[in-house]
C-alpha cells in the first residue's frame, strides 16, 4: 500500500515537467552529435530549445502563482 502524500503544487508540477524537457533536450542534443550533425547547428538548436524552456517555466510559474492568490 502506497502512503499517502500531499498532492503536488502546480508549481511542483511545472519544474518536474521542464525538468523533464530539460532531459529530452539533452537526448536530442548528444543524438545530434553522436550522428555528425554539425557542432554548431546542434548546440543552436539546444540553446534556443532550452530558452524557450526556460521562457515557458518562467510564465506558467506566474500564472500558477496569480491562481494560487500569489
Amino acid at each position: 500500500m502506497m502512503p499517502d502524500r500531499e498532492p503536488r503544487s502546480a508549481a511542483e508540477i511545472i519544474e518536474s515537467a521542464f525538468e523533464d524537457r530539460v532531459r529530452d533536450l539533452f537526448k536530442v542534443f548528444a543524438e545530434a552529435v553522436y550522428t555528425g550533425e554539425p557542432e554548431a547547428a546542434s548546440t543552436a538548436r539546444f540553446r534556443r530549445g532550452l530558452e524557450s524552456a526556460k521562457r515557458v517555466r518562467a510564465m506558467a510559474l506566474a500564472a500558477a502563482n496569480e491562481l494560487e492568490g500569489g
